[in-house]
């Protein structure tokens, strides 16, 4: 009896390593390859987070003169202000190549994104305005839209003076790109080795 069993548990097991083996095979093929995983668009949302938004408090002011008969007439304008200007990375000139394990991403400097006026700081009393001489006039509108322009001009001049802030937004970058770069690599079982180009943010 026992020598009629050996054949059925020979059988038995080699169906066991058989269907073991195809088991295996399926789920290495459903394993995205390495190269494949890293997403550029994903990695432009990273950039996106790295986002700094930066809040300046100023005053800008706007001064016309006008000669009336034998005098001089003037109107000068002021506004004080607050602002948002938002430094981050242009992600249109982010680039990204895969060969093996090294991943060469092309990451541009940071740059001012956008720069506006928060309109909920000013009210009347934000504006102050002086007029001098007999027929200088009132503040008109065309007045404060230029000293409303002035006022952004010279945010975004400060801004873009700023070395630290323009530094820590592409460092921030950086380290969320490599953050996604490493849990890419843990959850497809691969160490990659993260190489930099920078590109020039005026390209």
């Amino acid at each position: 009896m026992k020598k009629n069993l050996l054949p059925g548990i020979a059988t038995l097991l080699l169906l066991i390593c058989v269907t073991a083996a195809g088991c295996g095979s399926k789920q290495e093929a459903s394993k995205p390859q390495a190269s494949e995983a890293l997403d550029l668009g994903q990695m432009q949302s990273v950039c996106e987070l790295a986002t700094l938004e930066c809040y300046y408090h100023n005053t800008a002011k706007s001064t016309s003169t006008k000669p009336i008969l034998f005098w001089n007439t003037s109107k000068k304008l002021w506004i004080e202000y607050s602002g948002i200007v938002k430094i981050g990375i242009d992600i249109s000139k982010l680039s990204m190549d895969v060969k093996g394990n090294v991943v060469t991403i092309a990451l541009p400097d940071a740059k001012i994104l956008s720069c506006k006026v928060d309109e909920t700081s000013l009210s009347k009393d934000t504006f102050y305005s002086e007029s001098k001489g007999i027929g200088a006039g009132k503040i008109t509108a065309e007045d404060q839209s230029q000293a409303f322009a002035e006022a952004q001009e010279n945010m975004l001049k400060e801004a873009q003076k700023d070395d630290t802030l323009l530094f820590q937004a592409k460092e921030r970058a950086k380290t969320l790109l490599l953050n996604y770069v490493k849990n890419i690599g843990d959850a497809v079982g691969t160490v990659y080795e993260v190489q930099w180009e920078t590109v020039s943010a005026e390209n």
